[in-house]
């Protein structure tokens, strides 16, 4: 595809730069990712489709295996929300016209039309999800939170869960900062994979942080 007048304009930061290109943009605009979340992952989950679509990505699918769920007070869970109210599809449209977000509602075929798949929060009732992306050899990249502390996995890493846990006497911590964090790293780990053509990445582990002692740990291996 080539880039409209208005486009250029609209991704003109995103042009400037080195790894994404006009080349790059045109990718982004003619990817499909799709975005599902257990329990407690709907926060990061909504913070990360709002960069992917910021970012130009061209259609994202969003799929809730949680069933209906309360907003805990601090949580990001409600964040599209704040661009239009007639439910997440709307409000996409009104952050960036070129993103079109679609509710997966029926069964697990309809993931096959999504060439990269963003998990968040408890991964285990995705788990089906997830093995249908690897055996067609497509990026996974999963987001898991801890009170302060997350970590992000590509491909077919695990989330241990045992380098980064919050002390003991550490009070509960707002849901949101951590959720903001987590969302962003799977966007931008999204975002490198799609740019790199989509080709799998492996057992990875991305990132770890713990907001708590301002620490961040990165390995691309």
């Amino acid at each position: 595809m080539t880039l409209a007048e208005k486009q250029v304009q609209r991704y003109s930061h995103h042009i400037l730069l080195p790894q994404v290109g006009g080349k790059g943009q045109e990718r982004l605009l003619a990817s499909a990712v799709a975005v599902a979340f257990g329990p407690g992952g709907a926060g990061a989950a909504s913070v990360a489709v709002t960069y992917l679509a910021a970012a130009g990505v061209g259609r994202i699918g969003w799929l809730s295996l949680t069933g209906p769920e309360m907003a805990e007070s601090g949580s990001l869970a409600e964040l599209m929300a704040l661009y239009a109210p007639g439910g997440p599809g709307e409000s996409i449209s009104a952050l960036n016209p070129d993103a079109r977000l679609k509710v997966i509602e029926g069964g697990k075929e309809e993931m096959d039309e999504y060439e990269l798949l963003v998990l968040s929060g408890d991964i285990r009732p995705l788990a089906e999800v997830a093995a249908r992306f690897e055996a067609a050899g497509k990026p996974v990249i999963k987001g898991s939170q801890n009170g302060w502390t997350g970590e992000v996995a590509m491909g077919r890493g695990d989330l241990s869960g045992d380098r980064l846990k919050p002390d003991e006497d550490e009070e509960p911590a707002p849901a949101a900062p951590t959720e903001g964090v987590l969302g962003s790293v799977m966007a931008s780990a999204a975002l490198c994979a799609l740019l790199k053509g989509n080709k799998p990445v492996g057992s990875t582990v991305q990132a770890r942080f713990d907001l708590s002692h301002g620490l961040f740990e990165e390995a691309v291996r």
